[in-house]
This record gives structure tokens, sequence and C-alpha cells, in this order.
């Protein structure tokens, strides 16, 4: 049976922005508040623990495809396919940040562990969901408002990592809340933008899955292993970007204290918050405007050209960050690389939700196995972050390993032919 077509209603688009705002401050809270705070409690720890750390929390994101074949096969008659897992999961992740708001299940002796493991389990309940929206959106909306409409959900999640951490770390500076009520609004409002999801109407017939033979299909050609090779070198500059950069800048304007790889806050300076939040904004700044036009010529001139300037202005940009120069520089640096995020991201989204639609019975899926590949990525960033850091101490040598690794994408992309992501008109 066919999949029945839904009346796309503009009031969707809102509903699918706010759950993707809050995919966004979840990741800003992760590399802008809680970084700090553990510094703040523990008194010192090192960098190479926290990019540790990070690379363990993102795990979830990896198995985005099973999240993706299980919202494919699974779902409810009465609810539908989609909505259920979204409520759910993203609930459970709310649920977890007003557990972690409990000051009483954290020491200076277990907080790592415990923020580690909360982390882990915040963003399986998001990757959950967030795989589980893609479908829904890849389901109900029309292919000529498929590419906007993808366009401004990543918007939106960039506007929560500008809008999240920044603006709750003034609002901690200022006295208006503390860190652990933030953890209890943040677990309370992803609830309620999860359970808008039932205002929105899904499919109640779709295209029969038959796991085992679909699956195959997205393993046995060519093309999609190409796909998935640009997808996992896609995300590597995002750690770099929302993690190394804030810290790098933050000791060069002096208000982090770094002996090797360890770091401290010198007179325990709490408004290191707001310095980090101002870093994450023009970052984020960057990653909004450099994922609007690299949309836009990916729509209206070449996905392929979109693709490559991507890859130089991110090469460029990390180059830049290794010159010696003021930390308000630096700052004008950081938002090229941010613009190269968003550059980066727009393009790809353009080629993987196109080749996506090669897989009509498991579109889902098949997206979730690109962005896990780039998920796994991240991941790899990270690590490779942590092992830099050990080896050698040096934020430089990260920028540049990470310039030249990131190119390694093009591998995948360039042995793509261009009927499968462009337009008829575009691949000719």
């Amino acid at each position: 049976m066919g999949q029945e077509s839904i009346e796309f209603r503009n009031y969707y688009q809102v509903i699918f922005s706010a759950n993707y705002l809050f995919q966004g401050i979840n990741n800003s809270l992760f590399t802008v508040i809680i970084p700090i705070y553990l510094i703040q409690i523990i008194g010192s720890i090192d960098a190479s623990s926290i990019a540790f750390i990070a690379s363990i929390i993102m795990i979830p994101w990896v198995f985005k495809i099973f999240y993706g074949m299980i919202g494919d096969k699974f779902g409810s008659k009465r609810f539908g396919r989609r909505r259920p897992w979204i409520v759910s999961m993203v609930s459970f992740s709310g649920i977890m940040w007003i557990f972690l708001s409990l000051p009483f299940i954290y020491t200076i002796d277990n907080i790592i562990f415990i923020f580690t493991i909360m982390g882990l389990l915040i963003f399986l309940g998001v990757s959950f969901g967030d795989t589980i929206l893609d479908g829904l959106v890849l389901d109900i909306t029309p292919k000529e408002k498929l590419g906007r409409t993808s366009g401004f959900n990543w918007s939106m999640r960039s506007v929560g990592t500008i809008a999240g951490g920044p603006a709750f770390s003034l609002f901690v500076v200022i006295g208006i809340i503390d860190v652990s009520t933030l953890f209890l609004v943040m677990g309370v409002l992803s609830i309620l933008s999860s359970l808008l999801i039932f205002m929105v109407k899904e499919p109640k017939s779709y295209p029969k899955v038959t796991l085992g033979r679909n699956l195959k299909d997205m393993f046995n050609n060519k093309r999609d292993w190409k796909t998935y090779v640009f997808a996992l070198f896609n995300a590597i500059v995002d750690s770099v970007a929302m993690l190394v950069i804030s810290i790098y800048i933050l000791v060069q304007m002096g208000v982090l204290s770094s002996v090797g790889t360890s770091l401290s806050l010198p007179g325990g300076n709490i408004n290191i918050y707001l310095y980090n939040g101002n870093i994450s904004i023009i970052i984020s700044l960057g990653i909004v405007i450099g994922s609007v036009f690299g949309g836009q010529i990916a729509d209206k001139v070449s996905r392929k050209l979109s693709v490559y300037i991507g890859y130089v202005i991110t090469t460029i940009s990390l180059i830049l960050m290794m010159i010696s120069a003021l930390w308000q520089i630096l700052l004008i640096f950081s938002l090229f690389v941010g613009g190269a995020i968003g550059w980066r991201h727009s393009s790809y989204s353009a080629v993987a939700t196109q080749i996506s639609k090669l897989h009509p019975e498991m579109d889902s899926t098949f997206y979730s196995m690109c962005n896990a590949f780039a998920n796994f990525g991240s991941i790899f960033g990270l690590i490779l972050i942590g092992l830099i850091l050990e080896l050698t101490g040096s934020y430089l040598m990260i920028f540049l390993s990470v310039a030249i690794i990131s190119n390694l994408g093009l591998i995948g992309f360039v042995m793509l032919e261009p009927k499968f992501y462009e337009s008829e008109a575009k691949s000719k």
C-alpha cells in the first residue's frame, strides 16, 4: 500500500522548529554551560577529559540507523508511526534533565561520571526523537518545500545553539536562575515541545517495509557507500568549533588558566559563562549565515558547487585559527569557522535528502544512516582532539589536523554521479 498524502499546514513548520530549537539548546548546554560548571565544581579538569566526555555522550547519535528502522517499521495504529516515538523519547530526555537538576545526586568525586551517564541518556532520547522527526518531515513535506523546510529546521537548531547556552549563561550570571534550576527548566520545556507533535497529522498508511531487503539495498550499492563516506567526514569540524575554539579563545583571553592540557578557573570568575556564551553566539551566527547561503547556492545554482565552496571555506578558516593574533581577531576567524560548518551542513543535507528519496520505503532509515555516519565522524573528531591534546598539548595542531582530515569527505562525494543529487536540469 502506498503512503497517503498529507496536507502540509503552515503551523507544522512552527512545531517542527520548536523541537529542532530544543535539540540545539541541548547541544548548547553541553558545550557552553556544563564544561564551565564542571570546572567550577571540581576546581580543575583536563581539557582532554572534556573532549573524551563529549565523545561518550555523543555515542547515541551513531545508532540513528536503528532508530530509523524502528520508526519505519513499528508504530501505533491510533497515533501513527512517527508521533509516539518522538513524544516518548524526547520526553525521556526531558525527564533525565529533571533528574540531573537534583544536586544531591552528585559530589565532587562522582560528578564527571554522573554527568557522563546522564548526558548519554539525554542524547539517547534527543537522537532517537530527532531521527523519527526527520522521518516525519520527509513523510509529509511536499518535494517543492522540502529544501526550505529542512534548511529552516537546521537553522532553528542553530538558533537553539545561539539562544540556549548563552541566554541561560546570562540568567545564571545575573542571578535569575542557578544551574540546577536551569536543568529543571530545560527538562520541562523539552517535554512540552515534544507534546506539540500530536498536533501534526501523519499518514495512516505507509509503503510496506521489508527490513531485510530494504537494508540490503542500502549496503549493496556503491552509490550509497559513497554517500556514507561523504557524510562521515562532513561533521568532524563541528566538535572543534563548539568545544576547542571556545576553550582556546578563553585561554587567550586569560579567563581560563592552561598548564599543559590542564584547565582551571582563576579566582572562580563566574563571568566566564558570559564569555563562553558570547563565543558560542559568534560561532553559531556564522553557522546560520553559512547554512542560509549554502542552501541558496545548493538549490538555485548547483549542489556540487555548494559542497566544494563549503570545503574551501572550512580549510581556510581553520588555517586562519592557527595565526598568532589577538583574541578579538580570533573571534572573527571563529565566525568564519561557524560559516563553514553551516555551509557544509546545508549542502550535505541537500545531497543526502535527495538520495534518500531513492529509498521510498525506508527514507527515514537511509537518512538516519547517513546522519549516523556523520555523527560517528563528529565523535571521531572529539577522540582525535583528545589524542592530539594528550600527545602534543597543542590547539594549533588540532586546527591543522582537522583542516586536513575533514577534506577526506571529498573522496566519496566526487565519485557520486550528479544525477543522484542534482535536479534533472543540473545533472545533465
